[in-house]
């Protein structure tokens, strides 16, 4: 095992293993992590795109050029061995033995490249060179004869080679042919070093280029990220404001546009309006149900006070049984009864909010729910308002079949008609209607009552709300019976209208899916559910 020296303060050492002195230094030394912004992707991913592109585009820009001048290079120099092949060629047709025997008769043809620095030199087939063009000097050829094999055949030859100096050069070989005869061959000696520094300026150029390019492109890019991302950071500045301000009131101030951007912006708004209601209705919610439990707790309370009063008093059985008393405890007990009903109701509507609320959807016969409903209506009427108070009434009666649940349905419409109860005087009439009507199954509940006026309809199935509060809690109602016949609705794809004006009564209208329309998947009814009629 390896161990460690380790120094205190007094100067003494001790040994640690090496494995634990290296993990009390890792200790020391926390890691800093630093964050990945998106602005910093987004310009690290665009410049790391062009910086392929234009690497990509620089070699295969490169390679094509490389190509191009050598190939060039290599026609003008095939070009050039082919005219002096041919001026020999035809200076040997009278007499082929003067390249073997005095093959310093032989003459170069007078051509332009001469007096370049292109060289030229006849070689036989052994190999040896018989004449070089003045131009060449002492400069000698490495490995020149390594093209006799292919001139033996008739073919060309080429390759690359260097000088003494380093020179880079391109030896192209053609035979020389007189009387059918392959007598040599003329190579050409093209220095190439012009074309090699043409090429590394080039490539210098384009490295250079794409690095400038990366540069301004980094550059570019952030700003370009920067003025992308300003949207968020307002939408994150705007979110982190209401956090600290509590106030829903604020909004995003973004140009409107179809923008990925502008499209998030438009949601956020309206999720903060969708919030805010939320808010203020649960802000509502808490007052109105404080509001609603502390009449009945307050009646509650005085009639427990008066009840303990008469006990403290040495009341006798028969005096608990005075009507006093006994009216102290109806109240009691009816205060309890109506608060038992409205937290059921509440229960209820939570249930429906949160999707926990069961439904048993199955074919109903609408008909037969609403005679029931019809039978229930009148004993709830007689104990209301008294006997033969209100005319009960059933209207046009169609066989129908809805896909629902039977019960809730039944809820719904007792709710409608408890409504109808409540708000029409001694007297009145309330009329069941049923009716097919295409894909729809119209059923509504119309009453003689009071009626409701053009802007009460449009908050009656709001919860706690009522037209007349006084009124409303004199008749024992919560406010909640028309929020729960919304949900029941909306639970199945129904749509309410309300036809009602002011001492005229009223008539509420639920259309539901017939049970055909349902299966193949027809109409749906508007995101609201509830609309008023004329």
């Amino acid at each position: 095992m390896a161990y460690t020296a380790v120094h205190s303060d007094s100067a003494k050492a001790r040994l640690l293993p090496a494995d634990q002195s290296q993990r009390g230094a890792d200790m020391r030394l926390p890691r800093v992590a630093y964050p990945m912004t998106i602005r910093l992707r987004l310009t690290l991913w665009y410049t790391a795109l062009l910086g392929a592109t234009l690497i990509l585009f620089s070699f295969v820009f490169f390679t094509a050029l490389a190509a191009n001048l050598r190939m060039q290079t290599q026609q003008d120099a095939a070009r050039q061995a082919g005219e002096v092949a041919n001026a020999l060629s035809q200076q040997l047709q009278g007499d082929i033995l003067i390249i073997r025997n005095n093959p310093t008769r032989i003459q170069f043809p007078d051509l332009e490249f001469f007096t370049s620095s292109v060289g030229v030199q006849i070689i036989d087939l052994n190999g040896m060179i018989l004449k070089r063009s003045s131009n060449l000097g002492p400069m000698s050829v490495h490995n020149y004869s390594d093209a006799l094999d292919d001139i033996r055949n008739g073919q060309n030859h080429r390759f690359y080679t260097t000088n003494e100096t380093g020179t880079p050069l391109l030896v192209y070989s053609v035979p020389v042919v007189a009387n059918n005869t392959i007598l040599g061959a003329v190579q050409v000696i093209k220095p190439v070093g012009g074309v090699q520094d043409t090429l590394s300026q080039i490539s210098r150029y384009l490295i250079l280029g794409t690095a400038l390019s990366l540069i301004v492109a980094a550059i570019v890019g952030a700003f370009l990220a920067r003025r992308a991302l300003i949207p968020i950071d307002t939408i994150t500045n705007t979110a982190s404001a209401i956090s600290r301000t509590k106030d829903l009131s604020r909004r995003l101030n973004i140009a409107a546009d179809s923008s990925e951007v502008g499209r998030l912006a438009a949601t956020f708004n309206e999720m903060l309006d969708r919030i805010q209601q939320l808010f203020k209705t649960q802000q509502r919610l808490i007052a109105d149900v404080s509001h609603e439990l502390r009449t009945p707790l307050t009646t509650v309370q005085g009639n427990i006070e008066l009840l303990r009063r008469a006990a403290a008093a040495g009341a006798t059985h028969a005096d608990l049984a005075s009507p006093l008393v006994q009216e102290s405890l109806n109240e009691v007990e009816s205060e309890t009864v109506r608060m038992g009903a409205m937290i059921n109701d509440l229960l209820l509507l939570a249930q429906a909010d949160s999707g926990a609320l069961q439904f048993q959807m199955g074919p109903v016969e609408l008909d037969t729910v609403l005679l029931d409903v019809f039978r229930q209506t009148r004993r709830i009427a007689e104990r209301a308002k008294g006997p033969g108070a209100l005319d009960i009434r059933l209207g046009s009666e169609d066989q129908a079949l809805v896909y629902g649940d039977a019960e809730r349905l039944r809820q719904l419409l007792l709710n409608l008609a408890d409504n109808a109860v409540k708000y029409t005087p001694a007297g009145g009439a309330i009329t069941f209607s049923l009716e097919n009507a295409g894909d729809w199954v119209r059923v509504s509940v119309a009453d003689t009552g009071i009626g409701i006026s053009k802007e009460n309809q449009q908050h009656i199935f709001d919860r706690f709300y009522r037209a007349d509060k006084a009124r409303s809690r004199e008749m024992g109602g919560s406010g909640l019976g028309l929020s729960i016949v919304l949900s029941i609705a909306q639970a199945h794809n129904a749509k309410i209208t309300v036809d009602s004006e002011p001492q005229r009564g009223s008539v509420f209208t639920v259309s539901l899916p017939s049970l055909t329309a349902a299966q193949q998947k027809g109409p749906r009814p508007s995101a609201s559910g509830v609309s008023s009629g004329s």
